[in-house]
């Protein structure tokens, strides 16, 4: 009987063996369909993805004002604390978008719509300037030959993959882009808002949700590992949010600040600019110095070279304010990470997940520090290594 027993489990081992060989040879074979079935479903589940981000961020402001709802003397708000403040959380935020969407949303696209209207005067003015370089300046090595240089030859000493540029094709291929981007913006307006009908429904029944959680954990793990699980989502949670909390704080503050001192200095688009500076601001190190140099560029184009050299200097003077007083206040060492780490965080962030992964590389390298030392203590402490 344990003879059969062991020919049979031979017999099952081997078919299982060929069945999975002949699964690993399909889907090399057919990786190009595997992507696209991966994409058909991550496009499924993006407004679930969203929704779950705008649940998560929302959690903490719905606890914070759930708590003063329930000290409240009114009966009714004992009762319906949770309820209360997710509603009122909710139309705080519906709020801030609208505000966001009827005042701010119409300067931005103005000021897009102008700069993209103007871009072949600031053509104009590039290959006017260079002509007005004198024959002993150390730029005039680089140009071409000749007594004028002509607009066709300015655009044949941009390099491109086939020798020329083809305006035409040029301009084609931004037009395809443009449309593209705008399919793509109503594509993420669709989503964003049912993703805000998830999140609404998640934080409702959170109780629930994480009930369900917790009770498919302890079906499927033990309970030594459903333990070091929550452990570190706990620690993770408080790393990421605390980390969010303040660059989002830091960069309200610098965004505003930047907006007021590029409006006294009268530059153009100084709203705009004003916002993207603070928005890239949360990317540590980088953001600010990409946001500034991109300022300065349509600063020198709009304002002549003395503006862009005045608002480069205020802006490396507000970012030096930044660094040394308001940062610090805000964020204090919360990560205590050595600035190395986070430089390289932020650069495998990018590669992988381009903007996104810059502002997310630093919280998701702080977790695993966190898990590395925990980790070297448990080994050093199993071996009876004592460190200072």
């Amino acid at each position: 009987m344990d003879q059969k027993w062991q020919s049979f489990s031979l017999y099952k081992k081997g078919f299982f063996i060929i069945l999975l060989a002949l699964i690993s040879y399909n889907v090399v074979i057919n990786t190009h369909l595997l992507t696209h079935l991966l994409n058909q479903f991550l496009t499924v589940i993006t407004p679930f993805i969203i929704g779950l981000a705008i649940a998560y961020l929302l959690a903490r402001p719905v606890m914070k004002l759930s708590v003063v709802y329930e000290k409240s003397t009114v009966r009714l708000s004992q009762k319906k604390a949770h309820l209360l403040s997710v509603i009122s959380v909710f139309l705080m935020l519906i709020l801030a978008i609208t505000l966001v969407m009827i005042y701010m949303t119409p300067i931005i696209l103005s000021n897009v719509g102008d700069l993209i209207g103007n871009v072949e005067t600031y053509y104009t003015d590039v290959f006017i300037w260079i002509n007005s370089i004198e024959p002993d300046h150390f730029l005039s090595a680089f140009l071409p030959d000749g007594d004028e240089i002509t607009s066709s030859e300015l655009l044949n000493m941009i390099p491109t993959d086939g020798g020329e540029l083809d305006v035409v094709s040029f301009i084609n291929a931004m037009l395809t882009t443009v449309v593209i981007n705008v399919v793509n913006v109503t594509t993420s307006l669709v989503n964003f808002g049912m993703g805000l009908i998830i999140a609404l429904y998640l934080l409702l029944y959170k109780t629930s949700v994480l009930a369900l959680v917790n009770r498919v954990g302890i079906i499927f793990l033990k309970p030594r590992a459903l333990t070091f699980i929550k452990k570190y989502l706990q620690k993770s949670n408080e790393i990421f949010y605390k980390f969010i909390s303040a660059q989002f704080l830091d960069a309200c503050i610098l965004g505003t600040l930047a907006t007021l001192l590029l409006a006294v200095l009268r530059v153009e688009y100084a709203i705009t600019f004003g916002l993207l500076l603070g928005i890239f601001n949360m990317i540590p190190f980088f953001g600010s110095i990409i946001a500034t140099l991109i300022t300065v560029f349509v600063t020198f184009f709009t304002g002549g070279l003395q503006q862009a050299l005045i608002v480069f200097g205020a802006l490396l003077a507000l970012q030096q304010l930044d660094a040394q007083f308001i940062n610090p206040k805000i964020t204090g060492d919360s990560l205590g990470m050595n600035p190395l780490v986070i430089v390289t965080a932020i650069f495998m962030g990018g590669a992988y997940m381009g903007v996104v992964g810059m502002f997310m590389g630093v919280p998701v390298a702080a977790m695993l520090k966190v898990f590395l030392e925990d980790f070297l203590a448990y080994r050093e402490k199993k071996l009876g290594i004592k460190t200072g």
